[in-house]
């Protein structure tokens, strides 16, 4: 019988559920130093004692009574006659006072003279200048980063007190395969639970990964009690929905109280969070985008609530490239890629859903679209939380239109000058509609291999705007099916629908006007479709050339100067890229 979710609660209610069922407690261990490192101080450290423990020299030289230095000029140099030879570092030995750099003394017959007088205290460090006993050296609640480490071994303390939770992480899933083995048809790598110790761990959790449990509700429910004892938080991976080998609902609704099934949020609405035993176990759903999150978004925040550090994570104010439309009560959160194009911040959306991992990999932040909105316009200023350092975005070029292979070639290259290549795939028009808004630094169109199809979907459309285009791809369509073609099959023959205005099916629509059949052939059930020989060859399919498709870069010529996009037109163009340069594109004459 399937099962819906209890209810689909608001994400600021489910936190604020959540937080007040699990307020903060006190999760503390005591961890050597070396190992302190992104952990959250649970008590203020001070230090064991002054550093320096006494007057040191800061340089090579000759320690002085300063006194007895008064009176040296250029004019008149002045013999040291007591004084004591100190390396940088050493203790002031007394009764001196301050300290002739070896560099502004010279030796005559053995006696050190000097130009300049010294000043009581020059180039001496005092006891406790750094810091002195007993002086508080981090706060509690700070984030040790790895420069911390240094400064607190030098000040004596080899120990840190650390806010510790015990994360216990539970996959799920009788489809579920272990990293390193091959999955077979139906079944998938167990990968969900990885992500969340590599991410959790960053926090200042301490996470143990559980083996996978078949969809058997007393495994489950075993496992549950298992880790529920041995951690301060559970998260139970897959299972969360409310499909027919969801169990972990009924699971985790036995053995405690449910607090919330749902939240209205994408990726992410199966969510589901109970408590057992005063513990709280984070049902996450089994797509991975939505697991990721449920991990930033819920996990995360009760972590930090209970005094974990937050991933640091950059901000930036941007404009939105094109349209986002959202559905209203729903906090939605869409992966980006963010360039710098003409002085001004783009963010370029990726593909939406919960199970796209590639939108993720290949975008460099996300934005949020709130519950109470339905959508923001393209143009609109927006915040981007990154996920890359942001120095990154100035040398960031972001490519809107058909992702072909070969654009992963080119953007392998263009790292080694510097430059990342961030792809976000679109179609022909949608690329041809960023390089008019200029919210791009390159665009890849797939057009029939035609001077028309150039004029009509791309020049038609930029007519005002110089353009640079160079070939990255030229691939041979035909059509693929299981038999011969002749022209009484060819007037019944049932083709897998492609949209217009694409070049597969530009093509097709160009053959079979040739062969006299019409433009818009029978869909449905196919019994052919377009695609490249290679295809319908490992499909052991009949293959009827129809043309050539191009899969083309173009740059507007403004752009042209930047350093990132000459260095990206340099590469498509070399040899290397098997690329054919073409030559400006306004007016008649694009290539």
């Amino acid at each position: 019988m399937s099962r819906r979710y209890l209810n689909l609660t608001p994400l600021p209610e489910a936190l604020a559920a959540m937080r007040q069922a699990f307020p903060p407690g006190d999760h503390v261990e005591t961890v050597p130093l070396r190992q302190a490192v992104g952990r959250v101080t649970a008590e203020p450290l001070y230090a064991e004692y002054s550093v320096p423990p006494a007057d040191i020299a800061k340089f090579d030289g000759y320690a002085v009574k300063s006194s007895e230095t008064l009176g040296a000029q250029d004019q008149r140099p002045l013999p040291l006659a007591e004084y004591a030879r100190v390396n940088t570092g050493e203790v002031l030995p007394p009764p001196f006072d301050a300290v002739v750099m070896i560099e502004d003394t010279w030796d005559d017959g053995g006696i050190p003279r000097i130009r300049k007088s010294a000043a009581y205290g020059q180039h001496v460090r005092r006891a406790g200048e750094d810091i002195r006993a007993g002086e508080l050296v981090l706060p509690k609640g700070h984030r040790v980063r790895p420069f911390d480490i240094g400064a607190l071994a030098t000040y004596g303390i080899d120990r840190v007190r650390v806010r510790s939770v015990l994360v216990g992480i539970v996959p799920t899933g009788s489809d579920l395969v272990p990293l390193g083995t091959a999955p077979a048809p139906g079944q998938t790598v167990e990968t969900n639970t990885l992500m969340a110790e590599a991410y959790l761990t960053r926090t200042g959790a301490t996470c143990r990964r559980y083996g996978i449990v078949p969809d058997d509700p007393a495994l489950i429910r075993e496992a549950v009690e298992k880790a529920v004892a041995e951690n301060d938080l559970v998260i139970l991976s897959a299972g969360s929905s409310a499909g027919t080998r969801d169990f972990s609902r009924d699971v985790v609704g036995a053995l405690g109280e449910i607090v919330f099934h749902g939240i209205a949020v994408r990726p992410g609405k199966p969510v589901l969070l109970a408590n057992v035993d005063g513990k709280p176990v984070l049902g996450t759903p089994g797509y991975p985008v939505a697991a990721q999150t449920v991990l930033r978004e819920v996990a995360g925040n009760l972590l930090a609530w209970w005094g974990l550090s937050p991933l640091p994570c950059g901000e930036l104010d941007v404009r939105l490239s094109r349209r986002l439309a959202s559905d209203l009560g729903f906090d939605e959160f869409v992966p980006v890629s963010v360039g710098r194009v003409s002085g001004t911040c783009w963010a370029t959306p990726h593909p939406r859903g919960g199970g796209i991992q590639m939108a993720v990999v290949r975008a460099n932040g996300y934005l949020h679209i709130p519950a109470a909105r339905e959508g923001i316009e393209g143009g609109e200023e927006v915040r981007v939380r990154l996920t890359v350092p942001p120095a990154s975005i100035a040398h960031t070029l972001v490519c809107v239109g058909r992702r072909d292979p070969a654009l992963s070639e080119l953007g392998n290259r263009l790292s080694e000058t510097g430059y990342l290549l961030h792809c976000c795939n679109a179609s022909t028009m949608g690329a041809v509609l960023a390089l008019r808004a200029n919210t791009c630094h390159a665009a890849t169109v797939a057009l029939p291999e035609t001077e028309e199809a150039w004029n009509d979907l791309v020049l038609r459309y930029l007519p005002d705007v110089d353009l640079l285009r160079v070939q990255v791809a030229r691939t041979e369509l035909g059509v693929a099916s299981a038999g011969d073609l002749d022209a009484d099959s060819l007037a019944s023959l049932r083709f897998a629908n492609r949209p217009k205005d694409t070049a597969a099916r530009l093509l097709l629509d160009a053959w079979l006007d040739r062969q006299g059949i019409p433009a818009d052939p029978p869909t449905g059930c196919a019994d052919a479709r377009v695609c490249p020989a290679r295809v319908a060859e490992e499909a052991g399919l009949r293959f009827t050339p129809i043309g050539y498709e191009s899969c083309d870069l173009v740059v507007r010529k403004d752009l042209a100067a930047d350093d990132g996009v000459a260095a990206l037109i340099r590469i498509a163009r070399s040899p290397e890229s098997h690329a054919s340069p073409g030559s400006a594109g306004k007016g008649r004459n694009p290539t």
